[in-house]
């Protein structure tokens, strides 16, 4: 009962509390939380794996293309890049893949995180499939919706941009150092403003009857009261993260970094000097990392179900005075 009370949901914490409630959880229950949700997390992988290895293959040429036409025209023209609109395709195209896939392997672990809000305990499912299919298609869309509003106002200033330097070259030439500066500022204002998104996104998967534009609308800015200590939140989490992933990732990361110099020197005369078996090696290191790292990075999940419970109970006490 103790233990059920120290993991509870509902429950005010510091950050450092949310961090050491997150890991606790999540490492106990891991288990459970695998065999509810391997098989998504293999097709997630499956598709990295196709991701990674098409990128490694085909990035050296499309980059190849925009160099030489920046040498050669100081700019860039679209004709050019048609004759590989199929490539540019393809990676956005597995690009959006992957993330429909990772949210609904996402769903699975969301599954038992509802049921561990609802009964304080995470049962070990008895078949594969624990996530309703409602439930995938509400994370689905959920996540989806949260990149357009994170990336409408990044559209925004890439169109602004592309307009100056079109119509009036002149504004932006020779200023390379002040572009980067307000593109780097402005970035980091995006990314400021998207933190409290986290508990919007939160807060609709894990409350059935909202809509996703009302719940933007209502707790948008509940979730800026409490920016601190999210920020601190993440900060640690996805820190702990990346230097895990860092490790997770060097094989396919390696490989990927001797697909592109093979290929970079083909294109320009040389020997590709790769053995055969070098493609599906990097396939198969692709899905494998990746299947291990959608189980690293699912901490941040575990982490945002907490902030979503201490944001809920502080405002809770707030309300009763």
């Amino acid at each position: 009962m103790e233990k059920q009370q120290d993991l509870a949901l509902l429950k005010a914490r510091s950050y450092r509390s949310v961090l050491a409630s997150g890991f606790r959880l999540y490492t106990e229950n891991f288990r459970r939380l695998f065999k509810a949700s391997w098989q998504m997390a293999l097709l997630y992988a499956i598709v990295c794996g196709a991701l990674g290895t098409l990128a490694a293959i085909r990035i050296p040429e499309l980059t190849m293309v925009l160099l030489q036409q920046l040498t050669a025209y100081q700019g860039i023209f679209i004709e050019p890049l048609l004759q590989y609109g199929a490539n540019l395709l393809a990676l956005i195209g597995l690009s959006l893949l992957a993330l429909a896939t990772l949210a609904l392997a996402s769903a699975t672990i969301l599954a038992k995180l509802k049921e561990h809000s609802e009964t304080g305990t995470i049962t070990t499912p008895p078949h594969w499939l624990t996530a309703s299919p409602k439930l995938m298609g509400r994370t689905l869309k959920g996540v989806f919706l949260t990149l357009l509003v994170v990336l409408l106002p990044t559209l925004l200033i890439s169109a602004v941009m592309a307009a100056i330097a079109m119509t009036q070259p002149a504004l932006l030439h020779g200023r390379i150092i002040t572009v980067v500066a307000v593109t780097v500022v402005y970035s980091l204002l995006i990314a400021a403003f998207a933190l409290p998104l986290l508990h919007v996104l939160m807060k609709y998967l894990m409350e059935a009857p909202c809509g996703y534009w009302r719940t933007l609308s209502q707790h948008y800015g509940r979730g800026l009261r409490h920016w601190g200590m999210m920020f601190l939140v993440f900060f640690v989490s996805i820190l702990v993260i990346e230097l895990i992933s860092l490790v997770v990732m060097m094989p396919a990361h390696i490989l990927n970094l001797a697909n592109q110099t093979a290929h970079t020197g083909l294109l320009l005369g040389d020997p590709l000097g790769m053995p055969s078996f070098i493609t599906p090696l990097t396939f198969v290191s692709f899905t494998l990392c990746c299947f291990i790292d959608f189980y690293v990075s699912q901490v941040a999940l575990v982490h945002n179900y907490y902030v979503y419970g201490s944001i809920e109970a502080q405002e809770q006490e707030k309300a009763k005075g």
